[in-house]
């Protein structure tokens, strides 16, 4: 009789609850009804609002792909013809197709890619003033993309071909500020730019200044390109002793074999930076056992192991002889002060595949000559 109770209290709390909210709805449907329709109409401007900025984007993407292809025809005819009537005029179309996706709208990345390829058209036609105010919309708006940089080297390269003397001076500004970024062609190409505005100005002491960074800095590159190349010869040699030593044992070499290991094994120790003399060391342990190795060759026609170790061995050769006798010769008149020639021979050494560039150290050391000369003569000239 309790459980039925508790059932049928249960059912009228229920039946209660329903006609209340039954009441309300009839009392408040004119609100409820408004605040629906509040909700759909905003939900209606958001999809409208997504669906007009992707349709928006869409035409900005298809106009933007217009202005491309005729921007990449004058680049072409920038190549082939120069800066020419003709070159200026396809320039200044497609510069009116970016400005279009300009006023077009769109997303970011297609007004930001609008902005500066239409600086890029500007200066291409020499209207200096026209790129660096179209550049500097562009960092003003997107200050932290990747086109930065490139946008602050267009307005300095701008400044500098305008060529007074307050616009040579915001040319040196700005390539200061590049030369802070992190190492690239641009922030290295600054320093040569703006040692060239120096001596438009006539202050070839900060020009040298500027010319002797690129300068300096691709010799001390040099150095470690030719340290690392020596390292990895070094671990060439150690593997063919380790090689030989496992066919042959340890036992059969020599004293002066292992009087000269332990001295390249010293020196690897105590001269942990520098790789090339280094591998001098190994390379004389080599040589002085070399003989006996070819020696067993005879006897050891079966030996897997000593196959290997022979293996191993040209392999260094092959690498050791061509970096052994061009860094030593390059050494040689580097020591006499012609770094130009020691250049030519480190060259056959190793690989220049860093910053600066070879051509940058080469313009580098070219105004350095010419300005020498110049100071020499007392009479500076370009």
């Amino acid at each position: 009789m309790a459980k039925e109770t508790r059932k049928q209290s249960k059912k009228d709390k229920s039946n209660t609850s329903l006609i209340k909210m039954q009441i309300f709805v009839t009392e408040h449907w004119k609100k409820i009804a408004g605040i629906s329709g509040i909700v759909i109409i905003i939900i209606a401007a958001i999809v409208g609002f997504y669906t007009y900025n992707s349709i928006k984007s869409t035409r900005a993407s298809m106009i933007l792909s217009e202005a491309m292809k005729l921007f990449n025809e004058a680049e072409d005819a920038m190549v082939k013809n120069g800066d020419i009537p003709t070159t200026f005029s396809k320039y200044d179309t497609a510069k009116a197709k970016f400005q279009e996706t300009i006023q077009n709208g769109g997303d970011k990345s297609i007004i930001s890619e609008a902005i500066f390829l239409s600086a890029r058209c500007s200066y291409q036609t020499k209207k200096y003033k026209e790129a660096i105010s179209d550049y500097e919309l562009f960092l003003k708006k997107y200050p932290k993309t990747p086109n930065a940089i490139s946008a602050r080297n267009g307005i300095a390269k701008s400044y500098e071909q305008i060529g007074d003397n307050e616009s040579l001076r915001k040319a040196i500004q700005y390539y200061d500020e590049l030369s802070k970024y992190p190492e690239s062609y641009v922030t290295v190409e600054a320093f040569l730019n703006k040692g060239v505005c120096y001596e438009k100005l006539g202050e070839y002491e900060q020009a040298l200044t500027a010319y002797k960074i690129v300068a300096d800095r691709f010799k001390v590159k040099t150095e470690t390109a030719i340290q690392l190349k020596s390292k990895a010869v070094v671990d060439k040699a150690k593997d063919a002793i380790k090689k030989y030593e496992s066919a042959l044992g340890k036992s059969s070499s020599d004293a002066t074999f292992k009087s000269l290991l332990e001295k390249a094994e010293s020196l690897e120790k105590t001269k942990k930076d520098q790789w090339f003399d280094i591998l001098l060391a190994y390379d004389s342990a080599i040589l002085s056992q070399n003989e006996y190795w070819h020696n067993q060759s005879a006897s050891m026609v079966d030996s897997s192991k000593f196959k290997e170790a022979e293996k191993s061995l040209k392999e260094y050769e092959n690498q050791s002889f061509d970096i052994i006798e061009n860094v030593s010769m390059g050494r040689k008149y580097q020591e006499q002060g012609d770094w130009d020639t020691a250049l030519r021979y480190y060259a056959r050494a190793t690989e220049f595949n860093f910053l600066p560039a070879r051509e940058m150290y080469e313009k580098a050391q070219n105004r350095i000559g010419i300005i020498n000369i110049a100071k020499q003569e007392n009479k500076p000239q370009a």
